[in-house]
């Protein structure tokens, strides 16, 4: 249980994390894997602790891989139209 209290800590601490770091997409993009990544380990230790299906951390992962994807083609073209992957605040 001390786990999974632990782990959404985690959880909160890298979304209050992602919001502060607001100066690079390429970082914003690394701490919104990470989130994905301490939501599946929660997921898959709460379906091991409650003897659940694993058909929701499935269709987590295929949707994170998704977004990956879809994050890492829109860094790549932003930088071949603009040249950097900061972000611009004026």
């Amino acid at each position: 249980m001390l786990t999974l209290s632990i782990l959404s800590f985690l959880l909160v601490f890298m979304v209050f994390i992602f919001f502060l770091v607001s100066s690079s997409y390429l970082s914003s993009l690394l701490i919104l894997e990470s989130i994905v990544l301490c939501s599946l380990v929660l997921i898959i230790s709460i379906f091991w602790l409650a003897n659940y299906s694993l058909f929701l951390f499935i269709l987590l992962l295929t949707m994170s891989v998704c977004e990956a994807g879809l994050g890492l083609s829109l860094l790549l073209s932003y930088m071949k139209t603009t040249g950097n992957d900061t972000i611009s605040t004026t």
